[in-house]
């Protein structure tokens, strides 16, 4: 019996180990998994931390480029307002200063750009109120073919334009002396050239923070409103553009919405004339004819001081009276019969004997060379007659024969410096015809002042013969096909001018 109960008593204490070991067995279970959890959380709680560290380095990198960029900027801004200033840019060919400046020369031209200066200044202190803009600078440009417009107001009676007084460069030189940012750019003869520049200049001002404002002096040439096109359409170019108006605008410039303004003391408000009234021929012819000595048919004049007597050859002596420069009248002798004597013209002495006459009148003057402008005062080609083809023909078969071509100094002006070490032709005189066919192949070479020339001699060409119908791809004549060829005005050598008909 006691063997038994011990057996009970072990199997109980068996199986309180067991529960006991079951107890153990969940409570470290437990454990493991609230390890695991907390490992876990453990290692988002490091992940978290890293992640923060990270991002405030990247932070810390990003404030630090910001501050730099910041600096810098506030460095630029500073740059920009510590120089602003307006900028003006005008078309010198369309819009013309005032008479009685030009007319001044230097003086006029200080006289001008202090006026302009005047004029700019009032309006941008109106138009900011709230800007300094006392301390502003005012940039200015005056862009023309210089030349062109000298001969278009000499021609128009305004100014002189010759070799010893070149009124509109004082003028220019005054008006770049008068203020430190003033300039009178001439970019000489072709439209293109001034175009260009003053497309650029102003696509350029435009994007400079410093320009304030902008004055722009278009509004005589429809050319630029391509130009200003894209301008209305910028909120932050449209503010800062202002037009100047000098003679009435066109009218796409007033469709365009710009601010316009006039400068009536600087600028002209009318357009140069095209043609400038001069004495009629007729009126010229009358007087010349007044002047003109007598005909055959028109009463005599007194007798002269001294009247020929005869010399040993039966010739007549003429005796000259005080006045040598002005040939007197000789009269003739009576024949025997007693009848009137027959006044002799002005410019023959007759002998007596042999009825044989002296020609003593002086020699026709050479006809004054000449070129020919069109209404912009640009140079045009004057056109040759239809070239007879047998002339053509002869041309070709003296260079043929000769195996040169023919000397353009040679033929054309008389002289050849180079002489007999000439490599082109000289050789016999040309006919007429064939001179003119010379001329008309050398207006092929393109002359290197172009339609800017103002040499009488030149014989090279100024502008394409073709113009608007050439089909040449590499024509020498670029930017030459649509000068206006109807001349306007004839210019001679000595400087004095002629207006044609229009």
């Amino acid at each position: 019996m006691d063997g038994a109960n011990d057996l009970t008593q072990y199997v109980r204490q068996l199986e309180l180990f067991r529960h006991q070991d079951h107890a153990r067995d969940q409570m470290i279970g437990e454990i493991l998994t609230r390890y695991e959890h907390l490992q876990r959380a453990y290692q988002e709680k490091c992940d978290d931390y890293s992640n923060e560290v990270e991002s405030r380095r990247m932070w810390q990198t990003k404030a630090g480029t910001y501050d730099r960029e910041m600096q810098a900027l506030s460095k630029s801004l500073k740059t920009t307002e510590s120089n602003p200033f307006v900028f003006v840019i005008i078309d010198g060919d369309g819009a013309v200063f005032q008479d009685m400046l030009l007319k001044a020369g230097a003086d006029g031209g200080s006289q001008a750009g202090y006026l302009l200066h005047n004029e700019i200044m009032n309006y941008v202190s109106e138009a900011y109120p709230q800007a300094a803009s006392q301390d502003w600078s005012v940039m200015v440009q005056i862009v023309l073919n210089l030349d062109g417009l000298a001969k278009k107001l000499h021609a128009c009676g305004i100014i002189s334009n010759t070799a010893a007084e070149r009124t509109l460069s004082d003028f220019g030189r005054g008006f770049g002396r008068a203020q430190p940012l003033f300039s009178f750019i001439d970019v000489g003869s072709g439209k293109e050239s001034a175009d260009h520049k003053i497309r650029e200049t102003l696509r350029l001002m435009v994007r400079i923070n410093q320009c304030k404002h902008i004055f722009f002096g278009p509004c005589h040439d429809n050319g630029y409103l391509p130009v200003l096109e894209p301008y209305k359409l910028d909120p932050k170019v449209y503010p800062r553009l202002t037009l100047i108006e000098t003679t009435p605008a066109e009218e796409g410039f007033k469709h365009l919405n710009f601010h316009r303004i006039s400068f009536k003391s600087v600028f002209r408000s009318e357009k140069l004339p095209d043609r400038v009234e001069r004495p009629s021929v007729s009126s010229v012819s009358s007087v010349s004819a007044v002047a003109s000595p007598p005909t055959a048919g028109m009463q005599p004049l007194p007798p002269p001081m001294h009247v020929p007597t005869s010399n040993g050859n039966g010739g007549a002596l003429l005796r000259s009276n005080t006045n040598e420069s002005q040939p007197q009248r000789v009269a003739s002798p009576q024949s025997s019969s007693g009848g009137a004597q027959t006044p002799t013209s002005w410019s023959v002495v007759t002998k007596v004997s042999t009825g044989k006459t002296i020609d003593i009148s002086s020699k026709k003057p050479a006809p004054k060379k000449y070129y020919l402008l069109n209404v912009e005062s640009q140079r045009v080609d004057e056109q040759f007659p239809r070239i007879d083809p047998n002339v053509e023909k002869r041309f070709k078969e003296r260079m043929t024969k000769s195996g040169k071509n023919l000397c353009n100094n040679f033929h054309l002006h008389g002289f050849c410096k180079n002489g007999d070490a000439c490599p082109f032709l000289h050789g016999e005189k040309l006919s007429q015809g064939e001179l003119t066919l010379l001329k008309q192949k050398s207006r092929g070479i393109p002359c290197n002042d172009m339609s800017g020339c103002d040499n009488a001699d030149c014989m090279l060409g100024h502008h394409c013969r073709w113009l608007k119908n050439c089909e040449h791809s590499s024509c020498r004549f670029q930017g030459y096909h649509d000068i206006d060829t109807k001349p306007r005005v004839k210019v001679y050598e000595d400087g004095t001018t002629q207006m044609l008909a229009a």
